[in-house]
This record gives C-alpha cells, sequence and structure tokens, in this order.
C-alpha cells in the first residue's frame, strides 16, 4: 500500500493539491480524509484539512470520503487520538470494501491497536506489508495528538510475519550459498531482525549481522567468514 498525504485550508483545497502533485483528475483519486481541517479557536489553533492518496488504487476509482466527522477541538485539545484511530481505520476498510474492528491497548511508552475482522487478511498479504503500511499511516495522522508509538497488530498477524520471515531467510541464504553474495533484507524492526537471525543459524555456511541506524536497520546475511567479527545480533 503506497500514500501520499496532502494538505490544504479544507478538503477541496488539499483534493486540488493532490490532483496538481500527482497530475491526475480529482475524481480519479482514491484517498481518506485524515483531517477535515477546523477554525482556529480557544480550545485550539487552526488546523489545515489533510488527505492520504491511495497511489496503487485502480483507475478510474471514485474517490470515497468517510462520512464520519473529523476530531473535535475539545478531542485535539484533551490530546485523546484514540476516537480519531478508530474512524480512520473504518475508514481505511470502508475504502478497502473490507471491515475492520480495533481493539487499543494502553502502554506507557506503546499503543497498541489490535485489528480483526474480514480485512485482517488483506492487511496480512505479503508479510504483512499493508498492515505495516497502515500503521505508518496512523503514525502520521496523530503525531501531534499521541506522543506514544503506535503499533498495529492482529490475532494472526505476529505468527504469519514470523513465518514469513523465516522463509524470507532461508530464501536469502541459498542465493548467499549459490554464488557468494552477501544479501540484505528490507528495514526491519528488533523483534524481526531478531526472528531472521535465529532463523539464519540454522543455515549452513552462512552468518547474519545488522547494519544501519534507527529504523533503517537491516539484516545481512552473508558467507560464514565474512561480516563483523562479533556475534550476530539477536535483540
Amino acid at each position: 500500500m503506497k500514500d501520499r498525504v496532502f494538505e490544504g485550508r479544507d478538503i477541496t483545497r488539499a483534493l486540488e493539491a493532490a490532483s496538481v502533485g500527482l497530475g491526475m483528475p480529482v475524481a480519479r483519486l482514491r484517498y481518506v480524509v485524515l483531517e477535515e481541517g477546523a477554525e482556529a479557536t480557544l480550545a485550539a489553533p487552526a488546523a489545515p484539512a489533510r488527505i492520504v492518496v491511495f497511489l496503487d488504487a485502480t483507475e478510474g476509482a471514485a474517490p470515497r470520503v468517510p462520512s464520519r466527522p473529523a476530531s473535535s477541538p475539545a478531542e485535539r485539545a484533551a490530546g485523546d487520538a484514540k476516537p480519531r484511530l478508530r474512524r480512520l481505520v473504518a475508514a481505511v476498510a470502508e475504502t478497502a470494501g473490507e471491515p475492520l474492528e480495533v481493539v487499543f491497548e494502553d502502554g506507557d511508552e506503546t499503543l497498541v491497536l489490535r485489528v480483526s475482522g474480514p480485512g485482517e487478511a488483506l492487511l496480512l498479504e505479503r508479510g504483512g506489508e499493508a498492515l505495516r503500511a497502515l500503521e505508518h499511516l496512523l503514525q502520521r495522522a496523530v503525531s501531534r495528538d499521541e506522543p506514544r508509538r503506535l503499533r498495529l497488530t492482529s490475532e494472526r498477524f505476529r505468527s504469519d510475519r514470523d513465518a514469513f520471515l523465516r522463509g524470507r531467510a532461508r530464501t536469502l541464504a541459498d542465493a548467499v550459498r549459490a554464488d557468494g553474495v552477501p544479501r540484505e533484507t528490507e528495514p526491519l524492526n528488533s523483534y524481526d531482525r531478531r526472528i531472521v537471525h535465529l532463523a539464519v543459524q540454522d543455515e549452513p555456511r552462512v552468518r547474519s549481522f545488522s547494519v544501519g541506524e534507527g529504523a533503517a536497520r537491516r539484516v545481512t546475511i552473508a558467507p560464514e567468514l565474512e561480516g563483523p567479527a562479533d556475534s550476530p545480533e539477536v535483540q
């Protein structure tokens, strides 16, 4: 799932910005409203309208705007992002045509959103690529109101994701053994890197180590005599 966020004084202006920026007529944009925009009040400053446009949408798809109201100035002032997150998940599900429900789990540093419903299978395709993209979209949408990191997950996600990562590690290990050329994964979080490292430990004549910083950190799988001298990262 690819996306781009556009802003404007109101939704019409945000759509015009998206149309110009993407070189597409408004009628072909498939989008979800992140914020409808609001005038300044004593409780909250003025907020621009923001939309997210899905770039991999089919041609000729009509825009679908959720009828649910945007967050109120009182909600923004209180800093409670949950009602907005619930509406955004429902709006994305409506756009995709597959219903989703969400339950929140509060932590000191992380707010977990557990989704379930018919749309869950769509989010888990290709190792959870769409779920991670939706997580990124939601984080961007409430970054001004919710200081905690958001984590989007589902009942099926973790087991499916772990199996996908183990299979990916085996595939990369086979390729490295075939030609001796190191391979890298896509950027992974610390848990996902650990799954890859543990899978590689069971593969002969290859080793793994992490490279990069922060969100760009990846796992490199290389012939057993190449790479840093320290032990593979397992955290």
